[in-house]
């Protein structure tokens, strides 16, 4: 059986919990700290469904990351998880002060 990736977002803001996985058959991309990480239409795992949106994203910063190796039914799962803040700060001059053009 093929290897297994998850990136496991995790708002650190309030309980600390899981808020979104991301399967996939090969690695994600890796992230730093600092980085700005956007929620632009995850479906939440507490069963309320996608709150960001293209045009009204939910603004994060990456806290921490850690890596996570295991096996489970023959199958090796490789987790990445990342502990996101709630980001309310300016717009990266990178991509200009004001929102996004669709």
């Amino acid at each position: 059986m093929p290897d297994i990736y998850e990136l496991v977002l995790c708002d650190i803001s309030g309980e600390h919990k899981p808020v979104a996985v991301f399967r996939s058959a090969s690695p994600f991309m890796p992230l730093h700290v600092g980085e700005r990480f956007d929620d632009h239409g995850w479906d939440r795992l507490d069963g309320v469904g996608k709150i960001g949106t293209p045009e009204a994203p939910i603004r994060y910063l990456v806290f921490a990351t850690k890596h996570v190796v295991f096996e489970k039914g023959g199958q090796t799962i490789y987790q990445f998880c990342v502990d996101l803040q709630p980001y309310s700060g300016p717009r990266s001059p990178a991509w200009g002060h004001y929102d996004p053009v669709p």
